[in-house]
């Protein structure tokens, strides 16, 4: 519930992002609060001078600015309306998830730092260099955003830099990724002789971990390794 759509029923997936939107997204996921209820205690933080006091944004624009997550352009300005490019999404996000404390997303190098830890954690593997310097689509913020949430938050300390934690962003909206062997669906079962009923599916994640999933699986996947994306 973190991406809205539009009134008409459409995602527009080609469409452009503004920097403020991104804020936004960045707000729910960071605080689990997808139903906007608490954004407006931070509408008078006034972090910049083109964020008014009530403007649509101004909360999730200023409670990002004060987790340190985004940053202006030097000059007291945010941007809200301007275009978010790839490289700037993903440094907003990688601040969420607990990277930027030793400023490397800032200074000549921002963009290839960012681009290399986005890189290291495959958040960006399915997305091209050329991209990310360009003004950023929605389903590319989609699909950068789906990889972040799932990787380990981190912990930043002067002596050990970066320490992973056993949580993920995704964690606060109830998300998790699984893996594990297909032992049972509609096709056939290893477990025994009665079939699942149809569009389910039995994911053996652990010894005597089994998870039933409301997904369909065919005959091909049957004691094949398969990762799945759950919301608890």
């Amino acid at each position: 519930e973190v991406f809205r759509g539009y009134t008409d029923g459409t995602y527009q997936p080609k469409g452009e992002i503004t920097r403020a939107e991104v804020a936004a997204i960045i707000y729910r996921i960071a605080t689990g609060d997808v139903e906007d209820r608490q954004v407006s205690l931070y509408s008078d933080y006034n972090r910049f001078t083109d964020v008014a006091s009530g403007s649509w944004y101004a909360g999730y624009v200023n409670y990002c600015a004060n987790a340190e997550y985004i940053q202006g352009y030097g000059d007291g300005r945010f941007g809200p309306n301007d275009p978010v490019t790839g490289y700037q999404a993903l440094a907003m996000i990688l601040r969420a998830v607990g990277y930027g404390k030793m400023n490397e997303f800032t200074g000549s190098n921002w963009a290839v730092q960012t681009a290399a830890r986005a890189n290291t954690l495959k958040i960006s593997r399915n997305v091209t260099a050329a991209l990310l310097g360009s003004p950023a689509s929605r389903e590319l913020v989609a699909e950068l955003l789906f990889r972040s949430i799932l990787v380990p938050t981190v912990e930043y300390n002067q002596f050990n830099g970066y320490t992973e934690t056993d949580t993920t962003l995704g964690a606060k909206l109830g998300l998790e990724e699984i893996e594990g062997v297909v032992v049972a669906n509609e096709r056939a079962n290893l477990y025994g002789e009665d079939v699942l009923a149809a569009g389910k599916t039995e994911l053996e994640i652990a010894e005597n971990d089994i998870r039933s999933l409301d997904y369909v699986s065919g005959l091909t996947d049957i004691g094949e390794s398969r990762y799945a994306y759950i919301r608890g």
